[in-house]
């Protein structure tokens, strides 16, 4: 039970992401944007996760994983609804800062929350939940794409999806084993790793840039760059979180049997061979091929860089997992926005070029 409610948290998180970056196309023709604006406006969102991180790392040290997430579970099911509504930039701008911080913090409390449960039900399990992250982003990418096929607004798409999400919350909330605060310092004002694991924060730095420019830039591309419907263009950040997704479940299994050096070195030499391949000729077919080798390669670096800071963090669970994630999204919150920016100079296929 209290593994099947934390998975349940992760598909909440994975689902309402996936929710939003699906329509992230529909808002940006709603409001006019040019590639360089939605590029800020997806620089306010990483910022705001940013933010949130030692927060939440200092709030789980404080008050316990479990309650934290379950609090600001509810929140970031409330702040989902808000970028559907913006109607101008500065207000998206705002609505996604908010978004993010709300996301960034889930984040950092349901995977040290994780980790207990990790201990309580004796064995590994930080892979397969990330696997039900990807399934939940998997879902919502498909639900957001049936949503934009139907024409329904990113306002009430969002709005529904919030309130299942909500209600999702509410119903694990009595199955997930008891937190027991640290007592040791509150952690530091802003997370950063220690020099020990630093190698750590350079891979997720990478592996982050490449997940925010494919969550939020790989529907614009297929969209305006190759000519698909808005419907169709949701299809590559589906096929990209169905590859990861599947590797997550497998994760635990494969890096037992290759080892996660050569696992990550290797699929992600795939992966950018088939990532400038498909730049190169703008086929569709080998296009999406690429989105689905990328979500392969950098499936499993977040389970393992995140149960390795929370095991290994002096402080907390959370205090090592927010480390990691400013260094993550550090990646998340430069690769969105300066693929805007080149994309505005240039062009978006060789502002993608920075993903390779």
């Amino acid at each position: 039970a209290a593994r099947l409610a934390i998975s349940l948290l992760f598909f909440v998180n994975g689902l309402g992401f996936a929710s939003w970056v699906t329509r992230i196309p529909a808002v940006r023709g709603a409001l006019g944007l040019d590639e360089a604006q939605l590029g800020w406006a997806l620089f306010a969102m990483a910022g705001g996760a940013l933010l949130s991180f030692p927060l939440a790392g200092r709030a789980c040290a404080r008050h316990g994983a479990r309650r934290t997430t379950l609090v600001i579970g509810a929140l970031y099911c409330v702040m989902l609804t808000l970028p559907g509504q913006a109607t101008s930039l500065p207000l998206l701008a705002l609505a996604l800062a908010l978004f993010g911080a709300a996301n960034g913090a889930m984040d950092v409390a349901m995977n040290a929350h994780a980790v207990e449960v990790e201990v309580h039900v004796g064995k590994p399990i930080m892979s397969s939940l990330h696997g039900v992250w990807s399934a939940g982003g998997l879902v919502g990418a498909a639900a957001g794409g049936l949503a934009a096929g139907q024409g329904l607004s990113p306002a009430l798409h969002l709005a529904i999806v919030a309130v299942v999400l909500a209600g999702v919350v509410v119903a694990v909330r009595r199955h997930l084993p008891p937190s027991t605060p640290h007592d040791g310092p509150a952690g530091p004002k802003f997370a950063w790793p220690s020099a020990a694991m630093l190698g750590l924060g350079v891979v997720i730095f990478c592996a982050f840039l490449v997940e925010g420019g494919m969550a939020d830039w790989s529907a614009v591309y297929l969209q305006d760059g190759l000519g698909t419907s808005a419907a169709v263009a949701t299809v590559g950040y589906s096929v990209f979180s169905l590859t990861m997704m599947v590797m997550r479940f497998l994760g635990d299994t494969v890096v037992a049997r290759w080892g996660a050096v050569p696992l990550l070195r290797w699929s992600n030499a795939a992966a950018a061979l088939a990532f400038a391949a498909a730049l190169w000729t703008g086929h569709r077919g080998l296009t999406l091929a690429a989105f689905a080798l990328t979500g392969l390669a950098i499936a499993t670096v977040a389970p393992l860089v995140f149960g390795a800071a929370a095991r290994r963090s002096t402080s907390s669970a959370g205090q090592g997992i927010a480390a990691m994630a400013t260094m993550g999204y550090s990646g998340f919150l430069l690769g969105p926005a300066i693929i805007g920016m080149v994309a505005h100079a240039s062009s978006l296929r060789l502002a993608l070029a920075l993903l390779v």
